[in-house]
């Protein structure tokens, strides 16, 4: 090796990389995209391979801990709808207007099912490097404790959540929000048992003024699925008093666990940060744990039916809320979100959503008083498409997205990028890397009448013009 201190550089003798597989498909990132992704590839008959940088599946399921899908269970569909029912029979998620459920139970559940779909898995495994050919990926470099090596595939799922093997396979992107590349807050979660549910939801019903108006964000005992976004006029009481981090503004408590006194504390915020920076990322991680000691500190103090409440768990990884999204055959934007239809539709969506919201600005102030969209903005639910072309980058051959990374606006990311959407995208994402490879084919040249029919076959929902598209 060369180091070049005056410019900065290190320049690296070529090497031959040692090739550790070769398969059909290989997706990158077993978070809820790309577990759905290489699950329904598997399925389709396709030797997939799944790789995973950490020791666990599920991604923001799991390792963030951020346990609620933001979409009632009878609106499920496909691996989400199933994974979502196997989780209720044994007990381990509660289904309301929300489904909130127990991380350590999806992450057994999603391996038992890649296992038994004989999926074959990599963890502790970091992408480096996309595989480029004539302008068509051949597979990705990895890194691991096994050195530097190659796996080859005949077609490529990116569900990295940060479009890492688009970008370094030369796919156009954009990062952040139009305009200013300013991107979501990101923050780790903690897990709190202890808590009295009783005294807690009893001011919850007796204060509805200190709480987000949304009429799916249920404090009935009656409700299996509890979500509680507020407590206004405490946290603004403890902010002035130094007890709450300047950037916190209102408490969230999702994922609720009433039966077990157990919530999930998802209220720490870090802005102006990079999710595709180490530095940055580094920061916003030690940021938001020095931000949650001060959450369950004061939450022990002020807020009822806290006063035993203890730690029971942290994130293992920092959650990011926004980083690449890829360029596509088709952009989505928040204007024809809601409602509208397309032939190549390979999935309808249920969300709580209104036209024009941002969700997690990158402004800051989330849940301050003139913060209309998470003090006094009601959100219905509603239904909207993803057509086929968001999940096929421009210019690069033989790759798929799934996840927050699809081609859309940073508005239209408000509508997509939670876990459930993910999920159903990343199966899409990976049933059509399936079919491409199985008929030596690149997923741009796919028949999409062939997709549609085997992702309704899956028990995916992908809408009526879809279907009416098949019937012609």
């Amino acid at each position: 090796m060369v180091i070049d201190r005056k410019n900065g550089t290190v320049q690296e003798s070529p090497r031959s990389i040692p090739v550790a597989a070769e398969v059909d498909v290989v997706v990158a990132g077993g978070g809820p995209a790309g577990f759905a992704a290489a699950l329904a590839s598997s399925r389709c008959g396709a030797e997939t391979l799944l790789v995973e940088r950490n020791g666990v599946l599920g991604g923001v399921s799991t390792a963030v801990l951020m346990n609620v899908w933001n979409t009632p269970a009878e609106r499920l569909t496909g691996i989400a709808r199933e994974v979502a029912t196997k989780l209720m029979a044994s007990g381990a998620a509660w289904a309301g207007s929300v489904v909130n459920f127990d991380p350590e139970a999806l992450l057994d559940l999603e391996m038992d099912l890649l296992l038994e779909a004989k999926t074959r898995i990599l963890l502790y495994t970091w992408v480096v490097d996309a595989i480029v050919v004539d302008n068509r990926i051949q597979g990705l470099i990895v890194q691991s404790k096994s050195g530097r090596q190659a796996i080859l595939a005949r077609a490529v799922v990116d569900t990295s959540g940060d479009g890492d093997v688009a970008d370094s396979a030369g796919c156009p992107s954009v990062k952040g929000r139009e305009g200013d590349s300013k991107m979501r807050p990101v923050n780790t979660l903690i897990r709190v048992g202890g808590v009295n549910m009783d005294e807690l939801l009893s001011y919850c019903r007796n204060h509805p003024e200190q709480f987000q108006v949304q009429p799916h964000h249920e404090v009935s005992p009656a409700s299996p699925a509890i979500r509680i976004m507020g407590f206004f006029d405490l946290v603004a009481e403890g902010r002035q008093r130094g007890e709450v981090p300047s950037e916190v503004h209102y408490l969230r408590l999702e994922g609720v666990d009433a039966a077990r006194g157990i919530v999930t504390v998802n209220s720490a915020r870090v802005y102006d940060v990079d999710g595709t920076s180490m530095w940055d990322i580094t920061r916003g991680d030690i940021e938001s744990r020095r931000q949650n000691k001060l959450l369950l500190a004061f939450m022990k103090r002020r807020i009822p039916g806290c006063q035993d409440a203890y730690m029971i768990s942290s994130s293992s990884m920092l959650g990011v809320r926004e980083t690449r999204r890829i360029r596509g055959e088709h952009l989505l934007t928040d204007d024809e979100l809601g409602e509208t239809t397309y032939p190549d539709s390979v999935a309808r969506l249920w969300k709580y959503m209104v036209k024009g919201y941002e969700g997690h600005s990158p402004d800051g102030r989330e849940g301050a008083a003139d913060d209309l969209e998470n003090r006094a903005l009601g959100r219905p639910l509603r239904w909207f498409e993803i057509p086929f072309g968001v999940l096929v980058p421009q210019k690069v051959e033989g790759l798929t997205v799934g996840g927050r990374i699809i081609s859309q606006t940073h508005k239209a990311d408000a509508w997509t990028r939670g876990q459930y959407c993910c999920m159903v995208t990343g199966q899409a994402a990976g049933t059509a890397a399936a079919l491409a490879a199985l008929s030596n084919t690149v997923p741009r040249q796919l028949d999409v009448s062939a997709l549609q029919r085997t992702l309704i076959g899956q028990g995916v929902d992908i809408g009526e013009a879809g279907r009416e598209a098949l019937r012609e």
